[in-house]
């Protein structure tokens, strides 16, 4: 058996910090379900403000863009009061 000389190292999905943050927001009593959408690599190590750049409303609840490192995870929040959510997640300081 032949051994490979170089594994290739994926930086962005190395790390999965991002999913204890889904868990917890999945733990919320109002959220019914959290599915993650697009990951996005990116280079750089710059530092986010919050765990959660961008908080939108949407139709099933809310849409949140997370700064991983390496990654932005764009991710979905079912729920039935996504004001309530989202004012829990600035109150928890993951979202600005």
């Amino acid at each position: 058996m032949r051994r490979r000389r170089h594994q290739t190292h994926h930086k962005h999905s190395s790390k999965k910090g991002y999913r204890r943050l889904l868990d917890r927001l999945a733990a919320h009593e109002d959220v019914h379900r959290v599915a993650t959408g697009r990951v996005k690599p990116r280079m750089g190590a710059g530092r986010p403000v919050a765990p959660i750049s961008k908080v939108r409303e949407i139709q099933s609840g809310l849409s949140i863009t997370i700064n991983a490192d390496g990654a932005v995870i764009d991710a979905f929040v079912v729920t039935s009061d996504p004001s309530g959510v989202a004012a829990w997640l600035r109150d928890e300081g993951l979202a600005k």
